[in-house]
C-alpha cells in the first residue's frame, strides 16, 4: 500500500519531535523566523522620537553608529511561580538537565539550572548575530578585565525612583528570591511583569483566569533613575557602549506542567547627546526591547513516558537571535534614516 506525501510528513515530524512531545518550546520556536513574526519592540514611547536627547528612550536617529562593546551583563528567570513549591535542582528527581556543550558556570537559584540551559544553548548563536550587525557581545569573562570592574560589577544594584520601585512591587509579593541564574552573572533586576495578574493559593502562584494580560510591559513605567543607572554608570563603569539584560518570565500552572510566558532583551547606553541640564533629559536612556509572548509548555511530563521528565532547550538560540534581529534592525534602520 502505497503512502501519500502527506502521511509520509506526519509520520516524519511524529519520530522527530518524539523526545519533545511534552515541550512546545522546539515547536514554537522551529527558527529564528517563525520566531521574529511574533516578537515586538518593548520600551518606553517617550523619547523614541525627540530630536533634542531627551526622553527615557532613545531616538535611534541620534545614534552615529551602532554600539560595538555590548555587554551581556545579566541573564536570568524570573520565577513567581515556581520557587515556593518546587526545586529546579538536578538532584531531586523532578527532572534531569541534560547538554552537550562544556562550561565553568553553574546553576544559581531555585530554577537556575533552567537558566544555564536555556543560556548554554543558546550563548554561541547570541554572540554570533551580534557580530552580524557590528556589534561584540561580551561575557563577564571578556568584560571584567581588572578587579575594579569586577568589584563594582559584583556589588552593583541599579537604581530606582521610590515611587518606581513601588509600582514595580505593587501586588502579592515582590521580586526578592524569584529568579534563577547563572554563576558569575549579576541579577539585575529590570523586572516589569506585574504580580497582579498572579494569585496565591495552596502556596503556589497561578495565573489569575488561567492567563496573564502579557502585553508590552516597559510602556508606563518610565524611570530616569533606572535608565540612567543602566545606560550611563554601568556602562562608563565597564567600558562599554552598551548593556544586554536578558530575563524569561516562567510560571507553574499546577505542579505538573511549567509555562514560558515570555522571553526578554533590553538594551540600555549612554545618551548620544551627553548628559542635558534641562527637564526629562538624562545620561543614559533605554536604547531598544525586544519581547516574545511565547506562553508555551516546557516542561509538562507523562507517566507513559519517563523522558518527559527531561527538559530540553532546543528552540531557544532561535529565540534569542529573533529578538536579536528585532534589535538590531530597529537600531540600524533609525541610524541611517538620522544621516
Amino acid at each position: 500500500m502505497k503512502l501519500s506525501i502527506n502521511v509520509i510528513i506526519v509520520i516524519a515530524l511524529t519520530l522527530c519531535f518524539k523526545s519533545y512531545s511534552q515541550s512546545e518550546l522546539p515547536g514554537f520556536a522551529a527558527s529564528p523566523d517563525a520566531v521574529l513574526k511574533k516578537v515586538k519592540l518593548d520600551m518606553p514611547l517617550e523619547g523614541r522620537k525627540y530630536k533634542n536627547g531627551s526622553g527615557y528612550s532613545l531616538n535611534p536617529k541620534l545614534l552615529k553608529e551602532m554600539p560595538k562593546k555590548v555587554a551581556l551583563v545579566s541573564f536570568y528567570s524570573f520565577d513567581p511561580g515556581m520557587t515556593k513549591i518546587q526545586q529546579w535542582s538536578t538532584n531531586n528527581g523532578l527532572f534531569k538537565v541534560t547538554t552537550t556543550k562544556i562550561t565553568q558556570r553553574n546553576a544559581v537559584g531555585s530554577s537556575g539550572d533552567l537558566a544555564l540551559g536555556y543560556y548554554l544553548q543558546s550563548i554561541d548563536e547570541l554572540k554570533s548575530k551580534f557580530l552580524e550587525y557590528g556589534m561584540d557581545l561580551l561575557v563577564p569573562d571578556e568584560y571584567l578585565d581588572t578587579d575594579a570592574k569586577k568589584e563594582y560589577y559584583t556589588n552593583y544594584v541599579v537604581e530606582r525612583a521610590k515611587f518606581n520601585e513601588w509600582i514595580q512591587n505593587l501586588g502579592e509579593g515582590n521580586h526578592n528570591e524569584i529568579f534563577g541564574t547563572i554563576e558569575g552573572y549579576n541579577v539585575i533586576d529590570i523586572v516589569n511583569e506585574p504580580f497582579a495578574n498572579y494569585t496565591k493559593t495552596g502556596g503556589r502562584y497561578i495565573t489569575k483566569k488561567g492567563e496573564v494580560a502579557d502585553a508590552t510591559v516597559w510602556t508606563m513605567d518610565k524611570c530616569g533613575k533606572m535608565v540612567e543607572s543602566l545606560g550611563s554608570n554601568l556602562c562608563e563603569n565597564l567600558e562599554v557602549d552598551a548593556v544586554i539584560i536578558v530575563y524569561f518570565t516562567i510560571y507553574s500552572p499546577n505542579e505538573k506542567s511549567v509555562v514560558l510566558q515570555n522571553v526578554n532583551m533590553h538594551m540600555f547606553g549612554p545618551n548620544p547627546q551627553g548628559k542635558i541640564d534641562k527637564f526629562n533629559c538624562f545620561a543614559g536612556q533605554f536604547y531598544v526591547g525586544t519581547r516574545v509572548n511565547s506562553e508555551i509548555a516546557i516542561w509538562k511530563p507523562s507517566k507513559k513516558d519517563p523522558t518527559t521528565n527531561d527538559l530540553t532547550f532546543k528552540g531557544f538560540e532561535n529565540i534569542m537571535q529573533a529578538l536579536t534581529i528585532k534589535m538590531a534592525t530597529y537600531l540600524q534602520e533609525g541610524i541611517e534614516n538620522g544621516k
